[in-house]
């Protein structure tokens, strides 16, 4: 065999080589499995411990049939209370899934949803929100539930004019958890007696450079966000803002980014 002839064989092996690990890399990096990060808060405001499973940014995705895929990965943590904190639903594409999901959801557990910008932009909030509560779960608008030692407060998208203010009114004694969809308005957050804030919008920053950057672009913040995913504690130093990555399959490929069950356990210190 000429060496011509060697070299070509060998410039091909290496050219499959290559092309066989990047195939790898991708279909790593766009694994759509369910992650399912676990933070736990301290508290002396609870004398018992209490799980949250924090749902965002569904967007009527497909997760088998009935959603049965993401209600296993629910099911599994055994959860005390469920927030669906926006844009569960869509403005383009219909609620079918959403509603599958929901109705499961509220069937079985405790559950309190607000809006995302896409209920919004959708012209049907007050449809949506009435869809929600014939699933059986509350739908929160600047009121609260108490669950145990636990005050849970929520806001429309855009703080909901008045509604971000009745919030702030309830924040007091009890271990205080406001849901808001929007990790952008994180200045409004600081300061206001919140003990944790729970977000969704910023769907991981879409791509995850390991090692370089959390996420490359969230709406609202940009490339680089700051607040794309995960455990943050706000300039007050007292409250915590816990952002989750979501569970959009629908629109653009989540690289080295997976969908999202976050866990919450807000436990006595």
């Amino acid at each position: 065999m000429n060496s011509k002839k060697q070299k070509s064989i060998w410039h091909n092996r290496i050219t499959y080589i290559i092309l066989g690990w990047l195939l790898i890399l991708a279909a790593v990096a766009c694994d759509v499995g369910i992650a399912v990060p676990r933070y736990e808060i301290f508290t002396d405001k609870v004398s018992k411990d209490i799980k949250i499973v924090l749902l965002t940014d569904f967007h009527s995705s497909s997760y088998g049939d009935g959603g049965q895929v993401l209600i296993d990965a629910v099911d599994r943590q055994n959860p005390d209370v469920i927030l669906l904190a926006g844009d569960i639903m869509e403005d383009i594409r219909p609620h079918e899934n959403s509603m599958e999901l929901l109705s499961q959801l509220g069937a079985k557990y405790s559950c309190y949803y607000v809006t995302g910008n896409h209920e919004e932009w959708s012209g049907e909030e007050k449809n949506i929100k009435n869809i929600v509560r014939e699933c059986g779960i509350t739908v929160l608008e600047g009121n609260y539930a108490d669950v145990g030692d636990i005050r849970i407060c929520g806001v429309d998208n855009s703080l909901g004019g008045r509604q971000f203010a009745d919030c702030i009114d309830a924040a007091g004694e009890k271990f205080t958890v406001l849901m808001s969809h929007r990790p952008d308005f994180v200045d409004f957050y600081s300061g206001k007696g919140f003990d944790l804030v729970v977000c969704g919008h910023a769907h991981g920053g879409q791509v995850v450079i390991p090692g370089i950057a959390n996420g490359l672009y969230a709406p609202n913040q940009g490339i680089f966000p700051e607040y794309a995913g995960g455990r943050y504690t706000l300039a007050d130093g007292s409250t915590e803002m816990i952002v989750s990555r979501g569970l959009c399959k629908n629109i653009l490929p989540r690289v080295f980014n997976q969908p999202e069950v976050v866990v919450i356990e807000i436990r006595s210190s």
